[in-house]
């Protein structure tokens, strides 16, 4: 069984793509695992106070995707979920609540910090071993954030053992052994080339179904619209550079109602957008940009490699493996002035943007393919379910 903080569905069809794109390709190889996605419980009237809590309440409990199930348990939640509140052992009760359907299950794989906590609850409590997946920015900042978590955040990767911790890029592997003790695993998730190839749409369509210019040179972002994701440094940066640049932003997120103030002739919002709509804009676009402050290793940069968009990004997280080696643009800083710095290089240097977008692609196909990867995972389950092979028990 998952325990994930996100799954896509008809209401929200971007949250948690990447884990549905995994699960899915671990269901090809004959392991498809229940998906568990804590959702907070909505009640009336949180229900209609905002999209968000909509969304939370109208989203099924129950669900399937192809071989799989996806169970939603409701969960009592502290906005914001603050370490006081100790989101994961409501979340862990939400997952314990639906343990008939999932009593089967032979492992359990928690995706996060809060989730993979709650997971590590649930894996104790049926006495199953226990896969940690640590995906993100978060963990460079738990330290400070959660201090009274760490202990627990160290038992936990300490049940699931060295051979069955993971992180998606080798930055974060290290940022987690410093924190647990643990030695972490790189195993990025991968993207699904061939599906990503298929969605593509030549340039010039893309831009007549976006009613976009062909002469101007589109900045594209996806993703969600927080300030931390360097959007409206971004979107500075687009408002005082040339006229030929266009920035497009495709997503949502609390910095929407500052980005709407800063829209114009230099600046679009799409909105949240499905994931073939989105490949949709990366077919059009000239750039995609990610001035992130943090980061652990954004999917959306292997997608946009997949389909040869050339990739300006922070040196965050995982960025700069992915970047480095002539393969892409790392920013100097994230601010307005940098970003607009690397516009006028990549305006005046196409051909090497290129050159480094074909040598990006070249390693994503290598190193980030969902089925590659997925084979590695079925591997270290394989190995976590026999006996003895949970070192940390």
């Amino acid at each position: 069984m998952w325990v994930v903080p996100g799954y896509p569905w008809a209401g929200d069809a971007i949250t948690g793509i990447f884990y549905r794109t995994q699960a899915r390709a671990l269901a090809r190889r004959g392991v498809a695992p229940t998906v568990l996605v804590p959702t907070p419980l909505a009640p009336w009237p949180l229900s209609r106070l905002s999209h968000r809590w909509r969304r939370y309440a109208d989203a099924p409990r129950v669900a399937t995707d192809g071989d799989m199930t996806i169970l939603r348990p409701r969960y009592p939640n502290v906005a914001g979920e603050p370490a006081w509140a100790r989101p994961d052992r409501f979340i862990a009760g939400a997952a314990w609540r639906t343990a008939g359907r999932w009593s089967g299950a032979r492992l359990i794989h928690g995706h996060g910090s809060v989730t993979g906590l709650a997971a590590w609850r649930v894996a104790r409590r049926a006495r199953l071993p226990l896969v940690l997946t640590f995906h993100g920015s978060d963990m460079n900042l738990w330290p400070d954030r959660h201090p009274d978590r760490v202990a627990d955040l160290r038992a936990a990767a300490r049940y699931a053992g060295p051979a069955a911790v993971i992180a998606v890029s080798q930055a974060l592997s290290r940022q987690v052994e410093s924190i647990t003790g643990v030695r972490a695993t790189w195993l990025p998730l991968g993207c699904d080339h061939r599906s990503l190839a298929a969605m593509a749409v030549p340039r010039l369509e893309a831009r007549r179904r976006l009613a976009l210019p062909d002469e101007r040179v589109v900045v594209l972002f996806v993703g969600n619209l927080l300030a931390a994701k360097g959007v409206l440094d971004l979107a500075e940066a687009l408002r005082t550079a040339g006229d030929q640049f266009l920035g497009l932003f495709v997503g949502d997120g609390p910095a929407m109602a500052a980005l709407r103030t800063m829209a114009g002739e230099r600046l679009r919002l799409l909105g949240p957008r499905s994931h073939d709509e989105v490949v949709r804009a990366m077919s059009a676009a000239d750039v995609l940009v990610l001035p992130s402050h943090a980061e652990g290793l954004p999917t959306v940069i292997v997608e946009a490699a997949s389909v040869g968009l050339p990739v300006i990004a922070s040196r965050a997280g995982g960025i700069p493996e992915l970047l480095g080696d002539g393969c892409g643009t790392l920013l100097d800083g994230t601010r307005p002035e940098d970003i607009r710095a690397a516009f006028d290089w990549f305006a005046g240097h196409r051909e090497e943007a290129r050159q480094a977008a074909e040598r990006l692609h070249a390693r994503v196909l290598s190193d980030y393919d969902v089925d590659t990867n997925a084979a590695r995972l079925a591997a270290l389950y394989a190995a976590a379910t026999q006996p003895r092979g949970r070192l940390g028990a």
